[in-house]
């Protein structure tokens, strides 16, 4: 082995890449001193390129942020349930009272002074509705009045005389005894004891006249109080009030018309209740049965809903439309008016099904319907799903879809914020927010 120090110096140069030639004699080891120097220099220049470019030896990438809880779209889900569903049929119809009643006054012949009601006021029974012009006949009640008094006072004078004329018929029956008596002795004469007698029998009839006089008198008054009576009775009649609770539906009435016992002032729906007049086609008639349940609604108005019952289906077919009425209970609401035109749905049947909200249902341009089904990592998966009958069970705000097929019992499909979501995405559901 050949050391360092045996090493020629222009050997050593070719080693590290210097030149051939022959190196120049430096003073004090310079050759050493260059070969260190060079050395110096190339670990700063590494040391700087590491400080700049980073220590690592790995390449640099761009990699993309990791996905965020809050970044997913929020929904709400509803499990695949299995429920009763509802086979209605769906019919239109028109809002009519259910019993219109007429209310006329019981007196005719007097001036409306006021009217009380406007039409679509709710009326309890008792209340009053018209008032007539009672002038005339308080007028009458005063004068029958004073006739009661002048025929009582005949009853007291007739009293007076009977009672008269039973003091004289008593002193005419006691003279007539006596002087049948003296008459018996011999005291008297029988002419005497005759005018005796014609005096007794006179003051009888007296008596009889006046019992006669005061049952009429006394009569008279009765007459009397039987006028004050009626007089009275028509009195109440010139406040025409409302038979029974209801609504007002027409008020003809107006102030300054003379009332009639033939013409209505106001008509009223007996107890506001409503009902809906449908047309049902001959053919579907047979499907109707009594006390079916019945979901009404507006198709323009979608506060306006309830549910009634089929309460008569009216026998006569209409030759020109082939269609039949079939009469549907409503509930009492004030949003309800006669003449308005609603749907009914009409329940047929019933049986079990697979229900999900309307609103996980998302129709397709092509004409399909898919919703979206919730996998275990939350990861939204389209399903097409075919579609059965749509029903709005008694008390909920939304619609229940009956799934024919598609999906499983027990899977959780999105409702709110399925329209935002597109198969693949991963969501948060809202109630794990």
């Amino acid at each position: 082995m050949v050391s360092q120090q045996d090493v020629d110096p222009m050997t050593q140069g070719a080693a590290f890449g210097a030149s051939a030639e022959p190196l120049p004699p430096q003073r004090g080891g310079g050759t050493r001193n260059l070969v260190i120097g060079i050395g110096i220099g190339v670990a700063i220049a590494v040391i700087g390129t590491q400080i700049l470019g980073g220590s690592s030896s790995e390449p640099i990438t761009n990699a993309p942020p990791a996905e965020s809880e809050a970044s997913r779209q929020a929904v709400t889900v509803a499990t695949v349930q299995s429920g009763t569903v509802a086979d209605v049929l769906t019919v239109t119809g028109t809002v009519q009272p259910a019993d219109l009643l007429t209310v006329t006054p019981q007196i005719g012949g007097l001036q409306i002074r006021e009217v009380l009601v406007e039409v679509g006021d709710r009326v309890a029974a008792g209340q009053p509705l018209v008032i007539l012009d009672d002038a005339d006949l308080r007028t009458q009640i005063q004068q029958a009045q004073a006739q009661i008094d002048v025929a009582t006072a005949q009853v007291a004078q007739q009293r007076a005389s009977l009672a008269q004329a039973q003091a004289t018929f008593n002193e005419a029956s006691t003279n007539l005894n006596r002087y049948q008596t003296l008459q018996a002795q011999g005291a008297v004469s029988a002419e005497e004891l005759d005018s005796r007698a014609t005096q007794a029998a006179t003051a009888r009839e007296a008596v009889g006249v006046a019992q006669a006089s005061l049952a009429s008198a006394e009569a008279t008054v009765r007459s009397r109080q039987s006028d004050l009576e009626r007089l009275r009775t028509q009195l109440t009649y010139t406040v025409v009030r409302a038979p029974s609770p209801g609504v007002v539906a027409e008020r003809p009435a107006s102030v300054g018309d003379v009332s009639s016992t033939g013409n209505g002032v106001v008509t009223l729906i007996r107890g506001g209740q409503l009902e809906l007049a449908a047309e049902v086609p001959q053919i579907q008639l047979e499907q109707v049965t009594l006390g079916a349940p019945v979901r009404v609604f507006s198709s323009t108005d979608r506060s306006i809903q309830g549910e009634g019952t089929v309460q008569k289906i009216e026998p006569l077919v209409d030759a020109a439309t082939r269609t039949a009425r079939v009469i549907i209970g409503l509930p009492a609401s004030d949003r309800l008016r006669s003449g308005m035109f609603l749907t009914a749905d009409i329940q047929i049947s019933t049986r079990t099904g697979l229900t999900l909200p309307a609103s996980a249902v998302l129709p397709q341009p092509d004409g399909t319907v898919q919703v979206l089904v919730l996998g275990e990592d939350d990861t939204a998966i389209a399903r097409l799903v075919e579609i059965g009958s749509r029903t709005t069970p008694a008390g909920a705000t939304e619609s229940q879809v009956e799934i024919v097929s598609g999906v499983q019992p027990g899977e959780r499909v999105i409702v709110a914020g399925a329209s935002y979501v597109q198969p693949g995405d991963r969501v948060t559901v809202a109630d794990r927010l």
